[in-house]
């Protein structure tokens, strides 16, 4: 398949994934602060802080996956050319891996919203997926600089 059609094809479901983050924070914050809805009751304080917590090292985990998943695409010693083939289907997985970890966190903040009756920390963690997503975004010529050496992953 054409690496451009590849990336197209990515690109729609990164917005699609990035356009669910997005609800999530919508969500999260008409249910808690619009609709006052408290669907778990009283819960203990350590529950939506530990969520929280989980959820921001998700966030700093999705970068280093990218980076890992990547380095798997690209030839181990510099003199060896690089695959496109290879270099796009890592690509690809890097990028959706990345983004589903990214998306988990923000379903955790809607949760965080949820179990604590405040939708700033939900709204905080979906922002930041969403932010994590907008700077991995898909593109052409990061592929290209990937495939001529000019940049780590």
């Amino acid at each position: 398949m054409d690496p451009i059609a590849r990336l197209r094809r990515l690109r729609t479901v990164c917005k699609v994934l990035a356009g669910f983050v997005l609800a999530y924070g919508v969500a999260g914050w008409f249910l808690v602060e619009g609709f006052r809805l408290h669907p778990f009751g009283k819960v203990p304080v350590a529950l939506p802080l530990s969520i929280t917590f989980l959820a921001a090292v998700l966030i700093l985990l999705a970068s280093r996956l990218r980076t890992a998943l990547l380095r798997s695409g690209l030839p181990s010693n510099r003199i060896i050319p690089t695959d496109l083939g290879n270099l796009m289907s890592a690509y690809q997985r890097a990028t959706l891996v990345s983004f589903a970890v990214l998306e988990l966190a923000a379903l955790m903040g809607l949760l965080v919203a949820l179990l604590s009756g405040s939708s700033f920390y939900g709204v905080v963690l979906c922002v930041a997926s969403f932010l994590s997503m907008l700077l991995r975004w898909p593109k052409a010529n990061e592929v290209d600089r990937l495939a001529r050496g000019r940049v780590s992953p």
